[in-house]
């Protein structure tokens, strides 16, 4: 068993680890993932998936694992029982399974390392996830994306297109965010490479190596920026673009990143974010004020500069604009905002 127990910076504050990691792992089609815990754990992150997911209208909600540990496990250790579930998990005929742990199994110090190197027939990887205790949604998240890159093999093909990192798939408008990445990529005569990780299967995953280029969907601590610079040698965008001047920004760093030309591409860009800003021109002269329902932490500035490019007026007495929960993605990201403001506006 493993004896470190540290029950330091416990807090359910940021959330669960154990849903983090199942937002990374659950989108492998030929992978299993099992909750090593009691079954009120993967209870918990299946509700979660199954309101999310059917809000974003996805029905094929994943399949989600538990060893289901029960009284006699918690006090005389789960390895045991994880290797039951393993076993069971084996014959539906994964390609990989992921071992994600709880509160409970961090607590009494299953030694989930050990279970992983038995002499499975397929790779048996451990996520790194402790529940609530000292860990996060975010920290589940980064571990599960760490986790999936143990399958990341190399070569010496390469190709000239992207991929893409981290994608939230939890996240609403997560398949809009990418379309446009994959326009503005096209605006570099770029493509889309590998989805890591959004409805793929083991046998993608070899294919990283062939991109040029890693587009992470955003990493404002720089773990995963170094982390795949270190793993593959590939250059890396650190964060989808957000905003006029970061989306033509991010054509001309990604056009400097491959040694391509970018001018062109960020003039056509220009061009369409002006044609998208006089698209409501009926807006302008409007007032409207943000309400961030005191709990968003988003940078008003970057929408008080929208509003003055639509020619908005900021006034407390203005229509109430909600902000959203994250920044719109690219130009079209934008317009699909303003599409909102004027509903707003309108009502």
């Amino acid at each position: 068993m493993n004896s470190n127990r540290s029950l330091s910076n416990t807090s359910r504050h940021n959330g669960c680890s154990v849903s983090g990691a199942l937002s990374v792992s659950a989108f492998i089609r030929d992978a299993v993932s099992i909750v090593h815990g009691p079954a009120g754990c993967a209870h918990q992150a299946s509700s979660l998936f199954h309101s999310t997911m059917i809000a974003n209208e996805r029905f094929d909600i994943p399949y989600i694992y538990t060893s289901a540990l029960l009284e006699e496990q918690i006090i005389f250790g789960g390895e045991n029982r994880l290797r039951e579930s393993i076993s069971e998990a084996l014959s539906y005929d994964p390609s990989v399974v992921f071992i994600i742990g709880t509160c409970i199994s961090e607590t009494i110090g299953d030694d989930i390392d050990s279970v992983c190197t038995d002499a499975w027939e397929v790779p048996v990887i451990n996520l790194n996830t402790s529940g609530f205790l000292g860990d996060s949604f975010e920290r589940g998240f980064l571990n599960a994306i760490k986790g999936a890159s143990e399958l990341i093999t190399t070569c010496d093909e390469k190709t000239l297109s992207a991929n893409i990192i981290g994608e939230k798939n939890l996240e609403f408008e997560i398949e809009e965010n990418f379309s446009e990445i994959r326009r503005l990529l096209g605006l570099l005569d770029m493509d889309i490479n590998i989805r890591f990780v959004r409805d793929i299967t083991t046998e993608d995953i070899p294919n990283f190596c062939r991109g040029s280029l890693n587009i992470i969907r955003e990493d404002p601590s720089g773990l995963l920026t170094q982390f795949f610079a270190e793993k593959t040698g590939i250059p890396s965008i650190p964060g989808f673009p957000s905003g006029t001047s970061d989306t033509l920004n991010f054509l001309e760093e990604a056009g400097r990143l491959l040694n391509l030309p970018w001018e062109e591409a960020a003039a056509r860009e220009k061009d369409y974010q002006r044609s998208v800003f006089e698209e409501f021109s009926d807006l302008r002269g409007e007032k409207i004020t943000f309400d961030s329902f005191g709990f968003q932490d988003a940078d008003t500035q970057f929408f008080m500069d929208i509003a003055k490019n639509t020619g908005i007026k900021i006034d407390s007495g203005g229509t109430v604009i909600p902000i959203p929960f994250t920044a719109p993605v690219g130009t079209t990201g934008i317009r699909r905002m303003l599409r909102e403001w004027r509903r707003f506006i309108d009502a």
